[in-house]
């Protein structure tokens, strides 16, 4: 059940995640969409500085401030000194170039610094094309735009200033270059005068960044991410970290031509807002399927789990022939339909059962009855034929004629003394061994006139053995025969010895039929005058029954002499399993067909 409801959560644990990562990736893309929106609003206040200083310088090259300013550079001067102290705070120094980068005039003469003019100038000489412009007093245009300079350090502690120049152009030839220096305060008091978390920098045509707002320059990105920033277009923002190791959003803006801003927003904040928002997530939908888990399962264990449990136990403790508890239908114990139609189907089951049982049983009875009637009957008719055998010895004056007479009653008594241990043990199937072969020697030794012990010793080694009914047939005429011959020839006249039976099992050999079971080692031994080899038990038809019965019980009879004297019989067999035991679809070894009766009869 756990499994399928884990199963069944995939789907919603799927929709959930995704959800939440889809709200972790807005929010970390929160830090570059925001660093793009304060570059944006940077821009625009910036620019805003930068287009004054070209109207400005357009409008110097519009006014007749320059109207022959070569030659009365005093009248420049003092009109360009009027227009820099009305705008003091925007620009440092307000000054006419000649086409060589010479200083005409200016608003502050101190302040001129050749080599930068001289640079400023190569650049306006670099400029892009013309634009449209107002014819000026001296005849000319204001050229082609405004070229912004690097930032270079102006004369005295007044700080870091940007120059910008303006052409005069008469004739299409460069007449005469209007320059301003615009002090980096212009810039920098612009972000200053705003409480933000960003950090902005300007950077000039040199690529040497100039902070705008109170950063350290461990706040830059590496200079290759620098570089690379500042040759990419304005694609959007770029997270990276900064030389300190921190996460930033940074991005770039042209200004004008020369002239970039970057922008630089600290998004480690935002990473961990974004994390703790998305473990927040995580553990609201872990809490919320935990708890829908929780209720499934609670509801699922007194729904279904428990009358289950309930009706397992009544199944278990229940017992053939004994009632099965079942809840009555008028009683609200809350189980499920289908748990009641299973208990009234496992209650009829259990009816029909109990009653088949009973069926079996006195089927059973019976049919042990029938085969008890049987194997008395069958023992009565074997003794009573033994016992007529006996009477028509009695009646035979040829000696020969009367032992074999006896000779038949010991094997008819054999038979008798089977089938009744076959009813008084109630097996039917099989008998065991070990008394069966005691009790077979006894009635030998007594129909020969023989007693156990007193002249002749009987051993009997045999373990708790059990087998069936077919074998034991076979194997009791073996052991008749057998030990018949042995009291008759190995001990003759007042001779003494031993007759020994042993017993033994073991594994059956590999390949062989009782490769899955056991084989029996039956030795028959005398220490008596021992027998020849030509010779046949006393010239009767001993041997060849004894084959026989050891070909039926599955092996083959080999004769020997004893260890020290005497004659011993030894075969080695499979043992087969009662029909109950064998496997389903298995035989239970050779076909009966080759039976005792079969051998006796080639006999």
């Amino acid at each position: 059940m756990l499994i399928l409801l884990a199963v069944a959560s995939v789907p919603v644990v799927g929709i959930a995640g995704t959800s939440a990562l889809v709200a972790y990736r807005a929010d970390v893309a929160a830090g570059p969409a925001e660093a793009m929106a304060k570059l944006n609003l940077a821009a625009e206040r910036q620019n805003g500085t930068i287009a004054m200083l070209r109207e400005t310088l357009h409008g110097i090259a519009s006014a007749g401030i320059l109207i022959d300013a070569a030659n009365q550079p005093e009248r420049c001067a003092t009109g360009l000194s009027a227009l820099q102290s009305i705008f003091s705070e925007r620009y440092a120094d307000i000054r006419v170039l000649d086409p060589e980068g010479r200083p005409l005039c200016g608003a502050r003469p101190g302040s001129v610094d050749a080599a930068a003019d001289a640079e400023l100038l190569a650049l306006v000489r670099e400029g892009g094309q013309a634009i449209p412009a107002r014819r000026t007093r001296a005849g000319g245009d204001p050229g082609p735009g405004l070229t912004l300079g690097r930032f270079r350090a102006a004369a005295g502690d007044g700080g870091a200033v940007l120059a910008g120049a303006v052409p005069v152009l008469v004739d299409g030839q460069l007449r005469q270059v209007i320059a301003a220096d615009v002090p980096l305060g212009v810039f920098t008091r612009i972000e200053q005068r705003r409480a933000s978390t960003a950090a902005f920098w300007v950077v000039d045509r040199g690529g040497e960044p100039v902070p705008l707002t109170a950063t350290p320059t461990v706040a830059l990105p590496e200079p290759a991410m620098l570089r690379s920033l500042l040759d990419r277009p304005d694609t959007g923002a770029v997270e990276s970290r900064s030389r300190d190791g921190q996460d930033f959003a940074y991005a770039v803006t042209a200004l004008a031509p020369g002239l970039r801003l970057v922008v630089g927003l600290p998004t480690g904040a935002v990473h961990r807002r974004a994390e703790a928002m998305l473990w927040r997530r995580i553990i609201e939908l872990g809490a919320f399927l935990l708890a829908c888990l929780v209720v499934i399962v609670a509801g699922a264990d007194l729904a279904v789990a428990r009358p289950l449990r309930l009706l397992a136990e009544r199944v278990r403790e229940w017992r053939p022939g004994a009632p099965f508890s079942t809840t009555p239908d008028t009683v609200p114990n809350g189980h499920p339909d289908e748990v009641r139609r299973l208990e009234r189907a496992f209650n009829d089951a259990a009816v029909v059962i109990s009653t088949r049982q009973d069926d079996l049983r006195a089927a059973l009875r019976q049919r042990d009855l029938l085969m008890a009637e049987i194997h008395h009957r069958v023992k009565n008719n074997l003794q009573i034929v033994a016992s007529l055998l006996n009477l028509q010895a009695g009646r035979l004056r040829d000696p020969a004629a009367r032992a074999e007479f006896g000779t038949a009653r010991d094997r008819v008594q054999a038979l008798a003394t089977l089938h009744r241990h076959l009813y008084t043990n109630r097996t039917f199937e099989a008998i065991a061994l070990r008394p069966f072969l005691e009790e077979l020697c006894q009635q030998l030794f007594s129909a020969l006139g023989e007693t156990p012990g007193r002249r002749i010793a009987l051993v009997i080694e045999a373990p708790e053995l059990e087998i069936v009914t077919d074998q034991a047939v076979s194997l009791a005429l073996l052991v008749t025969e057998a030990v018949t011959n042995s009291i008759k020839h190995a001990f003759p006249e007042d001779a003494r010895g031993t007759v020994t039976i042993a017993v033994r099992t073991e594994p059956g050999a590999p390949g062989s039929e009782s490769e899955d079971g056991d084989d029996v080692l039956l030795a028959i031994r005398d220490d008596g005058q021992g027998m020849d080899e030509d010779e046949d038990g006393g010239g009767g038809i001993g041997m060849t029954l004894i084959r026989g019965f050891a070909q039926h019980l599955g092996g083959e009879i080999a004769r020997h002499p004893g260890a020290e004297r005497g004659t011993e019989l030894s075969l080695r067999f499979p043992l087969r399993r009662r029909e109950s035991d064998m496997p389903s679809g298995r035989m239970m070894g050779p076909a009966s067909d080759a039976g005792p009766a079969n051998a006796a009869a080639q006999a």
